[in-house]
């Protein structure tokens, strides 16, 4: 736990058996809100290790009053709908992502299409078929990643307390939300 003037951050640390090491998604109480920042993947150990940390500070799933989501990747937004349907509170998202979120169909085929006339005027080949293929994918694209509550556009460069960077490059709808203070940045999840 991480505490400073009127903020507390309860970062959730879920063991990883790959490259990645952990999941972390993080808790921030501020003033009399507390705000989910990711969710972590759409598995047990997530849900548990979130309940496990509600749990040890004395908090409840209720307790949380919004979800802000730093980019649509699934080990950032697995437990979403899991969360909103016990829980009905707001989500949160660059506008890029909300197409990617909700599986747009006429996103994922613009986008499809996109990529392919790239690879193919860039000459890329073999290895460009191979990308687009993975565009395909349904591990990725599929219905049972859709988040079906509605999203919330941030739009702006202050959201609750957080200055928001826009980030692209890990992907490209990604934001950072940061807590100043006299001294410099407090708190920087991303």
């Amino acid at each position: 736990m991480f505490k400073q003037n009127n903020m507390e951050v309860f970062p959730i640390i879920v063991p990883a058996s790959n490259k990645l090491k952990s999941y972390n998604f993080f808790l921030v109480k501020h003033g009399n809100s507390l705000t989910l920042i990711d969710t972590g993947l759409n598995t047990d150990d997530c849900w548990n290790s979130l309940q496990k940390t509600l749990k040890n500070h004395d908090f409840t799933l209720t307790d949380i009053t919004r979800i802000l989501l730093t980019h649509h990747h699934l080990d950032h937004i697995g437990l979403v709908n899991r969360i909103v349907s016990t829980h009905s509170i707001p989500v949160y998202a660059h506008p890029y992502a909300i197409l990617v979120l909700k599986r747009d169909k006429e996103y994922t085929k613009m986008r499809i299409e996109f990529f392919r006339k790239l690879y193919k005027e860039m000459g890329c080949g073999e290895i460009g078929d191979k990308q687009v293929v993975n565009l395909r994918n349904p591990i990725i694209l599929g219905e049972d990643k859709k988040i079906h509550c509605e999203i919330q556009e941030i739009t702006n460069n202050q959201l609750f307390g957080f200055d928001i960077l826009e980030i692209p490059g890990h992907a490209p709808d990604q934001v950072s939300f940061s807590e100043k203070s006299v001294s410099g940045y407090l708190l920087e999840i991303y």
